[in-house]
């Protein structure tokens, strides 16, 4: 994997990770949220709870409420059952009264508050005195779970469009409240009911919606923000690290001085080259090139002359040869040229003019001085069987050959020895 593989793969998992720390942060801010409103819910339910016990109470504390007998109003036929219950009385005009007793009352409140809209609560009890007090779904099995020990229960009921809150707690039998109930059964310190409570949460869902809307709201556009900068940050990081890897390989790879490849670069591609020719059968050559009395330059000129030698003299070279031909500094002013797919001939011509490419230069040392120089260059093109080692060896003594001979000049490597069949000896 590269470098730029790495980060890209590590700034990722930093993302992913970031990206989970938001998505947490704001889920439990939304179930926090959630979890508040429902408290407050409770609350409210608990409050009225114990508004309708305080008022339960205090009828039940006055055996009831008597009121006036108007159209309308009639005695409840269910106490006109209970013995020694005095349901209608009289005044000293003669006006009458029926008797109200805590469950009919806190059911006609009940109903005045969700006439108004506030609020409904009932008094019920899995054995009423009244069936219109009869428990629904609900209520009956909030009253079950009072018989086990529960305190409280609640629930989110959906009828329709609406939404509503329900809550329902226990109510326990106090003396008061057998003047009525005794004929039932009821005991003294017995849960024998519960006052449910029900009011609309249609609103408060309704925040909690938005509620939910505006955090994955946020949560996407912070992850999408955050998403960004990192790819800013990783593009502008990748990017220089890529600039920096490929000083990296250029520095092990390319020659410091002239920017040709290294002689350690030039060999491992050269070797490619020939598993690629040896696969393919076909040509592949090469020549080494030495500048002829190049220490001449450095004493009289001085090594700075022979820098910039180097490098006109590579540059030179980069001009003339293919795009995908190896230019490669050997060692000193010796500099190797690989020709792959090429043959003996035209190596040999490509050898020549970079001979006369060098030969032309006019190297300026300064504004009143310029320096020519030439080079002495061995071809030899890849035998049957031969290593780069092998290859390189006759090249360079065909270059040296060349020197020998008055120097600024191609010379072509002699045609290496053949390996003697093994018949001949008998093998």
């Amino acid at each position: 994997m590269t470098a730029a593989g790495f980060v890209k793969k590590y700034l990722a998992g930093i993302g992913l990770l970031i990206c989970l720390m938001v998505l947490s942060v704001f889920w439990g801010f939304y179930f926090r949220q959630a979890e508040l409103i429902e408290k407050q819910q409770l609350y409210q339910g608990q409050a009225f709870f114990q508004e309708v016990v305080l008022m339960r109470q205090w009828m039940a504390q006055h055996n009831g409420v008597y009121v006036k007998m108007t159209p309308g109003v009639t005695p409840n036929p269910y106490l006109l059952e209970v013995p020694g219950l005095r349901v209608v009385i009289r005044d000293e005009q003669g006006e009458q009264y029926t008797l109200k007793n805590p469950a009919l009352a806190t059911r006609e409140i009940s109903e005045l508050a969700e006439k108004s809209g506030l609020f409904q609560f009932r008094i019920t009890s899995l054995n009423p005195l009244n069936p219109a007090n009869a428990p629904d779904a609900f209520e009956q099995e909030a009253l079950h779970l009072f018989e086990k020990g529960v305190k409280e229960f609640t629930t989110l009921e959906r009828r329709d469009e609406e939404v509503f809150f329900r809550y329902m707690a226990p109510l326990v039998t106090e003396k008061t409240c057998l003047s009525c109930h005794a004929q039932q059964g009821y005991r003294e310190g017995e849960v024998r009911g519960g006052i449910s409570v029900t009011s609309s949460a249609t609103e408060t869902a309704g925040k909690i919606r938005e509620s939910r809307i505006f955090l994955v709201g946020s949560a996407f556009l912070i992850i999408l923000l955050i998403l960004i900068i990192i790819y800013l940050v990783a593009r502008t990081f990748i990017k220089d690290l890529q600039t920096a890897e490929a000083k990296l390989v250029s520095m092990a790879t390319r020659d410091f001085l002239t920017g040709l490849l290294n002689r350690r670069e030039i060999y491992r591609r050269m070797e490619e080259e020939l598993q690629r020719a040896n696969r393919n059968s076909t040509p592949f050559s090469l020549f080494l090139l030495d500048l002829d009395h190049f220490k001449r330059v450095n004493d009289i000129h001085g090594h700075s002359a022979g820098d910039l030698v180097l490098q006109e003299t590579a540059a030179a070279m980069q001009r003339t040869v293919r795009p995908y031909d190896l230019c490669g500094r050997y060692g000193g002013e010796e500099f190797l040229v690989a020709l792959p797919g090429t043959d003996l001939s035209e190596a040999t011509e490509a050898a020549e003019r970079i001979r006369l490419a060098i030969a032309a230069l006019q190297i300026r040392l300064d504004e009143c001085k310029t320096l020519q120089i030439t080079a002495s260059i061995g071809v030899a093109a890849l035998e049957p069987d031969e290593t780069i080692d092998q290859l390189v060896a006759r090249a360079d003594e065909a270059m040296y050959q060349g020197k020998q001979q008055g120097r600024n000049q191609v010379n072509v490597a002699a045609a290496a020895p053949s390996q003697p069949d093994k018949e001949e000896f008998g093998l």
